[in-house]
């Protein structure tokens, strides 16, 4: 995809350039005491990052936060996928907004005024 100009907001409202994207997913975390699991959706950049002790360093993938919920975001991956697909045929530019609902999550446009 040629993506260069459309940038994905994050849950930190951070903003991720489209055409970084490798994978989009939605995975559950661990419960913790006090804490229960919750679902996150994410999209994966071509990018590793590390963490770690002096004795041990671990390198993974770096995952972006598009939002969190309760129950499991169902179709949500695709849904961010096939608008991708959509925006990349129309030679887009703009930023993708992530918005909660009750019942899903639900994916806009903001497209960049022209100039």
């Amino acid at each position: 995809m040629a993506l260069n100009q459309v940038w994905i907001e994050t849950q930190d409202h951070g903003l991720v350039r489209a055409d970084q994207v490798v994978e989009v997913l939605a995975h559950q975390t661990a419960a913790f005491t006090g804490k229960p699991a919750r679902w996150l959706l994410d999209v994966v950049i071509a990018v590793s990052q590390g963490a770690g002790t002096t004795s041990q360093w671990n390198v993974g993938a770096s995952h972006r936060t598009l939002a969190q919920t309760a129950d499991e975001p169902e179709g949500a991956a695709h849904r961010l996928v096939r608008l991708l697909c959509q925006l990349d045929t129309q030679d887009a530019a703009g930023v993708v907004t992530v918005r909660r609902d009750p019942t899903a999550i639900k994916f806009g446009f903001d497209a960049f005024a022209a100039s």
